[in-house]
């Protein structure tokens, strides 16, 4: 759907995250969430996510400053790669040798940069 060298004829994609209570919607859910969003195979100028916290919760505003940081780290890796799935926590999780198979030189270094 992208051609090498043309711009993306792609629509602009917002996306919202609601939450509320960090007691009932654990901020790491939260976290895993935008990640895998922002994790998908769509061009990263054309993809926004929002999250609208209402209640205000320091404890959410504060985990996902340290998304944002990971994420940093965490979206290349992925698009790199082509991980699957993309929500770190089940990534990290699952119990699959992630080595099998896999011949670029970097991939080992950068997933144990992840961890």
């Amino acid at each position: 759907y992208e051609r090498e060298g043309e711009p993306s004829m792609l629509s602009a994609v917002d996306i919202f995250v609601s939450t509320v209570d960090p007691m009932k919607e654990p901020p790491l859910v939260t976290a895993n969430t935008v990640l895998s969003l922002l994790a998908v195979d769509y061009p990263v100028d054309k993809i926004s996510c929002y999250v609208s916290d209402d209640g205000a919760s320091m404890l959410t505003f504060e985990a996902l400053s340290e998304t944002a940081e990971f994420g940093r780290k965490w979206v290349p890796f992925c698009k790199k790669f082509t991980i699957e799935p993309r929500a770190p926590e089940m990534y990290f999780s699952l119990k699959i040798d992630y080595l099998k198979d896999k011949v670029h030189p970097d991939f080992v270094k950068e997933r144990r940069a992840m961890k």
